[in-house]
């Protein structure tokens, strides 16, 4: 099992699937599995051969997506850096993981030529659109230069990727995670109900972040359709859901409270939406109250993880914040150990 398996699978029973919506733009799985191939082998041509580092700085895009598979496709190992971090963090990051190529959209391009000038021998690649800055290298022509090759059928104990930690009590950690541990945590979610095939899914949560790669990692292996937005506003959030008839998508209480209390809520069709995940800080009585009122259809599930456990611990489904189970105020707790987890009290 490794990353790429989705994908196969996906060619095999889904091909002419919505795969991916960003903006304007829609491909089907049909479309990323010519694509992936083919950036795969543009990344060989760079360097980054299996076991090297990859790394990519910029906001939520369908390339995103795309170079989490096509890193795997190549053997090489991912890293996602943080847009919230300094240069100066990120830099220590490369340095740490010693990447050797850099991803890097219009919002972070004068940030990359700036780690190009102090990591001597690092490519830039511009994962954009419009005039490409000196100095980098196209996206789209470094695909479509690239032959596609053939999958490196990577290993469950392989490298996948290098996720760094938060870093809130000291200097960041970068997470090693294996395919096994990304796919057996994503099987985990699929078990447990979450992120089912006919999901279409919004990544309005970071990409850089593992949270929301637990539901990336599960929509891979299922086939479910991803629409992304380049980064969290309400507006945005309501408007995607309207457009595309989005049926799940993880927030935490932050975004919920600034969702179901933004003025023009009213305004748009959210019927849509069958599923919120929530974690990363615990909900108030209050917000989740007005969270389920304004959202009548959504069924809330919070889930529970670190980066270190790939990343789902625990989850609260929906049945414990309603009726007996909220009575009792479980719907306080952070649940139940998921699939493959255990939990044990210490004494």
């Amino acid at each position: 099992m490794n990353i790429t398996h989705g994908l196969r699978r996906a060619l095999q029973v889904n091909a002419e699937g919505l795969a991916t919506v960003f903006g304007n733009r829609r491909r089907t799985w049909r479309e990323i599995g010519e694509r992936v191939p083919r950036l795969a082998a543009g990344l060989r041509s760079l360097g980054a051969n299996p076991g090297d580092r990859v790394a990519i700085l910029s906001l939520n895009s369908d390339r995103y997506l795309e170079l989490y598979l096509a890193t795997a496709w190549a053997g090489a190992v991912i890293v996602p850096l943080n847009i919230r971090w300094s240069p100066l963090e990120n830099e220590d990051a490369m340095r740490d993981c010693r990447a050797t190529v850099l991803f890097v959209d219009k919002a972070f391009a004068s940030t990359g030529t700036a780690l190009a000038k102090a990591i001597p021998g690092l490519k830039l690649i511009y994962a954009d659109d419009g005039d490409v800055p000196a100095g980098m290298e196209s996206y789209e022509a470094l695909l479509f230069r690239s032959e596609p090759i053939p999958d490196a059928m990577c290993g469950a104990a392989d490298l996948a990727g290098i996720f760094y930690t938060g870093g809130t009590t000291g200097r960041s950690k970068g997470v090693m995670l294996s395919h096994g541990n990304l796919m057996v945590n994503a099987l985990n979610a699929l078990g447990e109900g979450l992120f089912q095939s006919s999901a279409i899914y919004l990544h309005a949560a970071p990409m850089f972040h593992l949270a929301n790669g637990a539901a990336m990692y599960s929509l891979l292996l299922s086939g479910g359709s991803n629409i992304m937005i380049q980064g969290f506003t309400p507006e945005g959030v309501m408007a995607a859901i309207q457009s595309e008839r989005v049926t799940d998508a993880l927030l935490v209480p932050t975004m919920i409270q600034m969702l179901v209390d933004h003025p023009a809520i009213g305004s748009y069709d959210l019927s849509s939406l069958k599923h919120v995940i929530y974690g990363a800080s615990p909900i108030s009585d209050a917000v989740l109250g007005r969270a389920m009122a304004a959202l009548p259809n959504v069924e809330f599930t919070q889930a529970y993880g670190m980066t270190e456990l790939a990343p789902i611990a625990t989850l609260l489904h929906w049945k414990e914040h309603i009726g007996e189970g909220r009575a009792k105020g479980r719907h306080r707790a952070a649940g139940r150990a998921t699939l493959g987890c255990e939990v044990r009290q210490n004494p």
